[in-house]
């Protein structure tokens, strides 16, 4: 793959601020809201997002989910799998940047987080243009197996092992609703999936395109350390199911500065 030295869009620092800007817009409600009570309002939205509504989508969401990550590992030598992945990923943007980021709230009745929303379809984007430009490449043979302690972040995301216990805390919980859980339609989950992938099978993949997903993707997982660290330590374990984000978001960002730019 040719390399050159212009900078790709994500890589520009007035680009990179406008998308921490976005995240800050405020959120639309139907009844108006604190400010000071912005992240009780959103962690009250994601908790009950729109995306899950209907829960006969979400073990069917995960088994595609399932597919997609594993997919690059089971195909022959010389077959390309970038299609289906970033095919699958751009969809579930699409997906959960609206829906996931809409809910309806005793409060404040229908809440949008607008910002969450532009940021997330910002990838998807990213994705489209490298999809339809055929830019990334993921063969099997391009497995570096160096990088196999991927996979633990990645198993933890994709499992997403929690519950809520009778004080509404969210603790670790191993039972079999692992399987069937809303991880599959959620970003903070899914992302570090698709980006563990991309960075297992790096060698021909579009570097501004593990650039986009790794900022965006450091900058929500940030933002949930700040909620869940911070703000809710009572619910501390979700922080912890949002480390695998942070962690590979921020290998991804270090991986595609030192590699270069591919075009």
């Amino acid at each position: 793959m040719e390399k050159h030295t212009k900078r790709s869009l994500i890589n520009r620092v007035w680009f990179k601020i406008l998308l921490a800007f976005l995240l800050f817009i405020p959120l639309y409600t139907q009844k108006p809201y604190d400010y000071a009570e912005t992240a009780d309002v959103i962690s009250t939205v994601l908790s009950r997002p729109l995306v899950t509504a209907f829960a006969w989508v979400l073990p069917l969401a995960k088994l595609l989910f399932l597919a997609a990550a594993v997919l690059p590992f089971l195909t022959h030598r010389g077959q390309d799998t970038a299609r289906p992945v970033l095919g699958y990923y751009a969809f579930i943007l699409l997906v959960v940047g609206l829906f996931q980021n809409m809910g309806v709230t005793d409060d404040n009745g229908f809440v949008w987080i607008v910002g969450n929303t532009l940021v997330i379809l910002i990838v998807a984007v990213f994705c489209l243009i490298d999809l339809i430009g055929g830019k990334t490449r993921i063969y099997h043979e391009n497995l570096n197996r160096g990088r196999l302690w991927v996979i633990l972040p990645m198993a933890l995301a994709f499992l997403m092992p929690y519950a809520i216990n009778p004080e509404g805390q969210i603790r670790p919980s191993f039972t079999a609703v692992v399987l069937t859980n809303e991880a599959g339609v959620t970003y903070c989950m899914i992302t570090p999936v698709i980006l563990g992938v991309l960075l297992l099978f790096q060698k021909e993949v579009h570097l501004p395109t593990i650039s986009v997903i790794s900022f965006v993707g450091f900058l929500f997982g940030l933002l949930n350390m700040a909620i869940w660290f911070g703000m809710q330590p009572e619910s501390w374990w979700m922080g912890v199911l949002h480390l695998p984000l942070v962690v590979l978001s921020f290998f991804g960002l270090v991986q595609s500065r030192k590699t270069g730019h591919s075009e």
